[in-house]
């Protein structure tokens, strides 16, 4: 299990092989390259980034938790 920060938002993650954890609970499940959450929120991912479809947060901007480990 891998720890990451989201430097944009401020929100840490757990990372496992199949899901994303946030701090408040929010579980993302990975399905292909994106992740989806019992919600309907998409993180999808294209190229080296993840686009978050709620937000329109991409993480070459800072956003999603791309490899921020600690």
């Amino acid at each position: 299990m891998r720890f990451l920060i989201d430097l944009f938002s401020g929100d840490s993650y757990s990372k496992t092989d199949n899901m994303l954890i946030r701090q408040d609970g929010n579980v993302f499940n990975k399905i292909g390259d994106n992740y989806i959450n019992n919600n309907g929120a998409l993180l999808s991912k294209f190229g080296n980034n993840y686009l978050n479809t709620e937000t329109g947060d991409v993480s070459s901007f800072g956003d999603d938790f791309l490899e921020d480990e600690l």
